[in-house]
């Protein structure tokens, strides 16, 4: 985050070192400021924590081998999500909030627009809000992704346990009734069913008995 602002900074020749600290620039305190920004910071990386948890259980359902497993990892997932948007709803208020202070920093004596105190404040809020975005968009590419492969592994699924292949809106309502969570067991059952079969073929052949 620091190298986020760093550009910022350097483009108003201000002093990194007064406000790491949190001194006065121009004679403005920011001590609140910055306390503030860092609890946005900190808010950034919990959704950064929690977009590495869906990924990382979305790469577990690839493998899981009951339904059961599947589902829960959902459930967790869904969890997730729910907590991952309550945060960035949270964000989204203190980077308003950062705004609403600084319009009234700008009545400060020495504080006014385009003033020292000013820029800084305004080039650490303008980086805080164009880390927030970029947070979303990387959240909006993995639901894409996680949408888009779930589909294909319902079509897989649907083949296996129908023989037919199932078009888009057959999926789409499979997935949107949980009618997609029963085929999933229905062909794990299957895939349970001709891995024996093929075990116990092996071991006929291995033994010299023909079928």
């Amino acid at each position: 985050m620091n190298n986020l602002f760093s550009s910022s900074f350097s483009q108003h020749g201000e002093n990194m070192t007064d406000i790491e600290l949190g001194e006065s620039v121009t004679g403005a305190n920011l001590d609140k400021f910055f306390h503030d920004v860092e609890t946005v910071k900190q808010d950034l990386a919990d959704l950064d924590d929690f977009h590495r948890k869906l990924r990382s259980a979305h790469e577990e359902t690839k493998t899981a081998h009951t339904a059961g497993s599947v589902k829960e990892l959902r459930s967790r997932m869904d969890r997730d999500v729910g907590l991952a948007l309550k945060k960035a709803k949270q964000i989204k208020v203190r980077l308003e909030g950062l705004d609403r202070s600084n319009a009234a920093n700008r009545k400060e004596a020495g504080c006014g627009p385009g003033s020292s105190a000013d820029r800084t404040r305004t080039a650490v809020v303008s980086g805080l809000r164009a880390k927030m975005k970029e947070k979303m968009e990387e959240f909006q590419e993995l639901r894409e992704r996680v949408n888009g492969e779930y589909k294909e592994t319902v079509k897989r699924r649907y083949f296996t346990v129908t023989g037919e292949n199932a078009d888009d809106d057959t999926v789409d309502v499979l997935i949107s009734t949980g009618q997609s969570e029963t085929f999933l067991q229905k062909a794990i059952q299957q895939q349970v069913w001709f891995y024996f079969f093929f075990r116990i073929c092996l071991m006929l052949f291995s033994g010299g008995v023909r079928i």
